[in-house]
């Protein structure tokens, strides 16, 4: 069977993605957009600070609605998980589960993957009681008591940053980890106690954290768990490709989130842009459009 060749294939369907997708489908451009199903959009978590929803809109809503968005535009999606991709004749072939894609452009905002703790059904509070983003979330903790889980000086900043919130925090250190002697000079003038320890299990019900156990068998009950550990970009697949990335993984994209490949661009978590959110996500992923729309225009339509 031949390949069906596209003006763009998309990777990823977070709000980088389906951005980029409204865009090329605006452009008459053949759009493939290929969903893991499994990104950040999917914790179901509701964005308090994304303009137009003053009620705040679930990140599960806001991709359905801009899914059916680019659909309506006539961007064709598949539901599968990436599983190669390699330059080829007059642009690049992409390999995923059930077959395969020829592009003549690619915009990957495959996002990250999140590092959570390790405690059994940790995946089901995300969005609820756990959460990983003081600019996201760092509002709903007003007045709160909070759980912070962090290893890394940087961690313990945005510990402190918690103060602007709430001053019930607990900061949880995993044994084995160790700070600069001016973070535990930081965190004790501030008043945040510092525990040793993993969590072993949390109880919850759908309102609220009920009980969190450390390994030592501590007993906590904070309103919420933050997760500090941060995220590793999906980007393993780009190295069998000359992309440039930094050294932690992620795409090095210019001001038109161009990549070091004239027709590859990136946009979203994944790039090594700075403000991580909806709002820049979904900049980004118009942005990258805007370049992928502009090579593709043969020299008839160039003065």
């Amino acid at each position: 069977m031949k390949t069906k060749a596209w003006d763009c294939v998309i990777v990823g369907a977070g709000p980088a993605g389906l951005s980029a997708a409204v865009y090329m489908g605006r452009f008459r451009r053949s759009t493939l957009v290929l969903d893991c199903q499994d990104g950040r959009w999917s914790y179901g978590q509701v964005n308090d600070n994304y303009l137009g929803f003053p009620r705040g809109v679930s990140a599960r809503r806001l991709h359905a609605l801009g899914r059916a968005q680019a659909e309506r535009f006539g961007v064709t999606f598949q539901d599968t998980q990436v599983t190669g991709i390699a330059e080829s004749a007059g642009g690049y072939r992409i390999e995923f589960r059930g077959g395969q894609a020829q592009a003549r452009t690619v915009i990957w905002a495959a996002g990250v993957r999140d590092r959570w703790p390790a405690f059994p059904g940790v995946r089901r509070l995300v969005g609820r009681h756990l959460f990983w983003c003081i600019v996201c979330d760092g509002w709903r903790t007003l007045g709160r008591s909070v759980l912070l889980l962090g290893n890394t000086d940087r961690d313990v900043g945005t510990a402190l940053q918690f103060l602007t919130y709430t001053r019930d925090l607990t900061f949880v250190l995993e044994p084995g980890r160790k700070l600069k002697a001016r973070c535990w000079q930081k965190l004790d003038a501030a008043g945040i106690p510092v525990r040793h320890g993993r969590v072993k299990k949390v109880r919850a019900s759908a309102e609220r954290i009920e009980r969190v156990v450390l390994d030592d068998g501590a007993e906590l009950r904070p309103d919420y768990i933050f997760s500090l550990y941060g995220s590793h970009p999906r980007t393993e697949l780009l190295r069998a490709l000359p992309v440039a990335l930094t050294r932690f993984g992620q795409v090095r994209i210019d001001d038109k989130n161009r990549t070091n490949l004239p027709t590859f661009f990136a946009a979203g978590d994944v790039t090594d842009r700075y403000g991580h959110q909806v709002a820049t996500a979904v900049h980004e992923g118009a942005t990258a459009a805007l370049g992928a729309n502009h090579v593709l225009y043969p020299s008839s339509q160039r003065v």
